[in-house]
């Protein structure tokens, strides 16, 4: 049987999105325009609308910055009432939610690509932004596959961060990690100047 790619389309908020980026993101802003990035990158990998999976990967953390680090609330009302603001639809939700898998599993399972993509992205792109600013450039064109695998080898780097849900992209998306890495980091450097990792913003070297 085939895999949904996904359960609807909302590409056209795409502009919403963008708007509400700027309105409610701050310290999560690089996570999610990296992670949009990447959701686009995955959706023209798997034949998914990549409008729709930039828009999931945009918005997947939008209610963060305003929690104090409140798991429990994380994906839960505060962001439903956000997203009422720009008529989303439930799928979008769902879609979210399904990313937060410890929580909201039961109920939105990974059952479409668009899903097991955004599960297995969300810690990856933080992780390479970690990578990237650990570089006396702080600029991510001068990160590599190779360093970013010899980074999540060191359980003490970036300690918060599970290897395990990144590397289920083998299990989940039938990628080899080496692919899934080399992908979202390419993605990543496309928008290096947007989420502030290109030379224009250190010029140290």
């Amino acid at each position: 049987m085939t895999l949904l790619l996904e359960h609807a389309s909302y590409g056209h908020l795409l502009p919403a999105a963008h708007s509400l980026l700027t309105a409610h993101a701050d310290k999560t802003k690089a996570h999610l325009i990296a992670t949009g990035a990447a959701m686009e990158a995955l959706a023209k990998k798997f034949g998914g609308d990549p409008a729709t999976w930039k828009v999931a990967g945009m918005l997947h953390d939008l209610d963060w910055d305003q929690l104090d680090k409140d798991y429990e609330r994380h994906c839960g009302e505060p962001l439903e009432v956000i997203l009422k603001t720009i008529e989303a639809p439930q799928e979008l939700l769902g879609d979210i939610r399904a990313h937060y898998q410890s929580k909201y599993g039961a109920e939105y399972p990974l059952d479409t690509m668009l899903r097991k993509c955004l599960f297995c992205v969300d810690e990856l792109t933080g992780f390479i932004i970690a990578v990237t600013l650990v570089r006396p450039s702080k600029n991510i064109a001068d990160v590599e596959v190779k360093s970013v695998k010899k980074k999540m080898k060191d359980k003490g780097f970036a300690a918060q961060v599970d290897r395990e849900q990144i590397a289920q992209c083998e299990e989940l998306l039938s990628m080899p990690l080496d692919d899934f890495i080399a992908l979202t980091l390419e993605a990543m450097k496309a928008v290096a100047k947007e989420i502030g990792l290109s030379s224009d913003v250190s010029l140290r070297e």
